[in-house]
């Protein structure tokens, strides 16, 4: 049901109205009207000619409608929400009684999640408070209480129990309350320019909805920001939407309408004001950059994506607002390591705020930085994936294989075929993969093929391919594309339908995606023995990173280049490389001079000045060889959750063999 539907039937009920006076109420077209009224589940009237009749529609059923889902149970942290959102509201005194009947509730239930809720509240320096005259209310600073309110909203918004609920008692005051503020906030920010996130002007209108009588008596104190906020374009929709429902305008409810607005804008943002939070966008890039030694190509364009989510984050972060993160656990296992790198980029952004990021967001952040390593990982795929063919079994069979291959991948670029021996006088430099019908020892991944394949076994090579190389265009059939083509020829059994398939494949196919092998090397596989060297003679910092790199140069997994790169990148930005804590990353880009991936270290028992600043005393330096922007993170992130526990970072640092490095990396590892 459209929500717009409300204005009519909070005006009109049980009558009949022309089509053009349902417009000018609802503010739909005709064939929209027509529509919704035909959608209402209640029993109609007889039929007037070019009128149409306007059932009585209770606050219950509104509700019901508006969200669109099958109300379920409560559960009981909605209910310590909702009760703490109702007493907030001020709507009405309100006793036990109102709690048991709204909720659905026994007396004992409503009496022990009253109780919960004041645990709850008591930490945040809140009360709910009660008393025969005013009923129960919520009480402390203004500034919390609203804060508290806010983040239960968020949090009901995700279930459709918890959106009924909000709507429903919004409706038991007026059916139209929750789209007036709906529509006024979103003509008032267009008027001035400011674009809302549309899945996030709910979560705005039915906090201020259930705000409207706190802000008409303004009990906020002034924000300390109130400088920044009123520069704002945000505050000029503020000013507009506070004078369509109050006639007397409050400069701190100004204020802080703003910066709930702020906490839901999307798009570019203009205001020069905030040109801080874009310094810190380009200063967490760079964070992130080092931290992971990965080199983003198009700065600008993550930049500015970065600043847009960036925005809205630093008044959500600094205001303490809850934002939820349905997929925050996904997030956490399935990018890991960009997750933990960062939390540690998200440090300026953690300082400007003043207040510690919330996993929830750092998911966000991270969903941001995934994505942007896997777009680089594919534009690279595409523009440079060459494969070479290895096929002695005779020019007939080379030219069968070359055939299928390239249905097969259409993106990658095929050699022609070519003997074992042909191989040898093949530059390495002139193809990424080699497909081989037999096993051939190369630097380059290799792939063990058939002349002739069968269907399975082109769709397993396919599928490793996709999965490893990123191919576009190819990937696993879903749960539903497998059942359905199965379907014709089986018999599906007596109380089995084709969704319980769907969930028992997908199930099982999500498994065999979580167990596949991380083929990336550990820590510990590449910081062996001999990449670990100790010194206790004074060194400069040139002299230490030339030191570092020593052992990736003899086992030729380096170029003598890549080295005088890494020197060349300090020079010239600066001491970048200085994680904290003493340690120090040295990196280049993989072009100047990677031939393997691979990893030093270096520990010093005098401690080295980087660019000869004893603002950067470094102890610890790890050289890292990237062949790309992803097989090193999981080592490297091993690392950085290694150091970031103070007590295994101490153990580094105090180490004095490389036998106690090598323990305390396996130690850190495997945590």
């Amino acid at each position: 049901m459209h929500y717009k539907l409300s204005y009519l039937l909070s005006q009109k009920a049980n009558c009949y109205v022309t089509l053009n006076e349902a417009q000018i109420q609802t503010g739909l077209s005709a064939k929209e009207v027509q529509q919704q009224l035909k959608k209402l589940p209640i029993k109609q009237e007889s039929t007037v000619e070019d009128k149409f009749f306007v059932p009585a529609v209770t606050p219950r059923q509104w509700a019901n409608l508006i969200s669109q889902e099958p109300m379920e149970a409560y559960s009981e942290e909605e209910r310590r929400s909702l009760i703490f959102l109702m007493s907030y509201s001020q709507y009405e005194e309100l006793s036990l009684f109102h709690f048991q009947d709204f909720l659905e509730i026994s007396k004992g239930t409503a009496i022990a999640d009253i109780k919960k809720l004041r645990n709850l509240l008591e930490k945040e320096k809140l009360a709910l408070t009660y008393s025969r005259k005013e009923g129960f209310l919520a009480s402390g600073e203004e500034e919390a209480i609203r804060r508290f309110a806010k983040n239960c909203v968020a949090f009901l918004l995700q279930s459709s129990s918890g959106k009924f609920g909000l709507l429903y008692w919004l409706n038991q005051q007026d059916l139209s309350l929750y789209a007036a503020w709906r529509d006024t906030i979103q003509e008032k920010s267009q008027l001035v320019g400011l674009e809302i996130v549309p899945s996030r002007i709910d979560e705005v209108a039915v906090f201020l909805a259930f705000s409207a009588k706190r802000m008409a008596d303004s009990q906020l104190a002034p924000l300390t920001d109130r400088q920044l906020v009123r520069s704002l374009t945000a505050y000029h929709a503020s000013e507009q939407i506070y004078q369509n429902f109050f006639d007397q305008a409050h400069l701190n409810e100004l204020d802080y309408l703003t910066i709930i607005l702020m906490t839901v804008t999307q798009g570019e943002i203009q205001d020069i004001q905030l040109d801080q939070l874009l310094s810190c966008s380009a200063e967490i890039i760079h964070r992130m950059e080092n931290l992971s030694a990965i080199g983003f190509s198009n700065f600008r364009e993550l930049l500015m994506n970065l600043f847009y989510h960036l925005v809205p984050a630093y008044f959500r972060i600094r205001n303490g607002f809850y934002l939820p993160n349905v997929l925050i656990e996904n997030i956490q296992m399935e990018y890991a390591e960009i997750y933990r790198f960062t939390k540690e980029a998200l440090l300026p952004l953690e300082k400007l705020a003043e207040r510690e990021i919330p996993e929830e967001e750092v998911g966000f952040f991270s969903i941001l930085f995934g994505g942007e390593v896997a777009r680089q990982k594919e534009e690279a795929v595409q523009e440079e994936i060459r494969g070479l063919i290895v096929c002695p079994n005779g020019i007939s069979s080379s030219l069968i294989l070359q055939t299928e291959l390239n249905k097969m991948f259409p993106t990658i670029h095929f050699k022609a075929s070519n003997s074992v021996d042909q191989l040898q006088s093949i530059s390495e430099e002139s193809y990424d993969v080699i497909f081989s019908t037999i096993n051939i020892e190369s630097n380059k991944q290799v792939y063990v093929v058939k002349p002739l394949m069968s269907q399975l076994e082109k769709n397993q090579l396919i599928n490793r391919v996709q999965q490893e190389l990123l191919i576009p265009g190819f990937s696993l059939p879903s749960a539903k594309e497998i059942v359905d083509a199965l379907l014709p020829y089986i018999e599906i059994k007596k109380g089995v339908t084709k969704e319980k398939l769907y969930k028992v494949l997908n199930k099982k196919m999500n498994r065999m995606i979580e167990k596949k092998e991380d083929r990336r090397p550990m820590l510990t596989e590449l910081i062996t023995e001999d990449m670990i060297q100790i010194s206790d003679q004074p060194l400069g910092w040139e002299e230490a990173i030339r030191l570092t790199a020593e052992p990736l140069l003899e086992k030729e997994k380096i170029e003598e280049s890549y080295i005088t790169a890494m020197i060349d990148k300090v020079k010239q930005y600066g001491p970048f490389i200085h994680i904290g804590k003493g340690i120090a990353l040295p990196h280049a880009r993989p072009e100047d001079g990677v031939k393997e991936i691979g990893m030093s270290l270096l520990k010093v028992k005098e401690p080295v000045l980087l660019v000869d600043d004893e603002k950067h005393a470094i102890q610890l330096f790890v050289c890292l060889a990237a062949v790309d922007n992803e097989a090193h993170l999981r080592a490297l992130s091993s690392l950085t959750k290694l150091l970031s526990d103070k007590e295994n970072l101490e153990a580094l640092l105090n180490a004095e063999t490389k036998e106690e490095i090598l323990t305390i990396l396996a130690k850190g590892e495997n945590e």
